[in-house]
């Protein structure tokens, strides 16, 4: 999968989080085939609470976009 392709993804994964939706159809969709599975991220899983949960995945797909952002824009210099 592309960078594009990726960003797609993690910006859908921002509206989810961003949306009204309870906590644990958050967990529901952003651990899905759709949207966790594209990633291959390690990070600390606190196994506390849905909020949590989701938290700490976004806050590794964060890290891991902003380092993807970074090689894709080297590579167009």
């Amino acid at each position: 999968m592309n960078y594009e392709e990726k960003k797609v993804i993690y910006e859908k994964a921002k509206r989810i989080i961003a949306s009204d939706l309870d906590w644990e159809e958050k967990y529901d969709i952003i651990f899905s085939e759709e949207i966790s599975s594209k990633f291959s991220l390690k990070y600390c899983d606190p196994d506390t609470s849905y909020e949590e949960d989701v938290l700490a995945f976004m806050d590794a797909l964060d890290e891991y976009m902003t380092k993807q952002e970074q090689i894709n824009r080297a590579c167009r210099l």
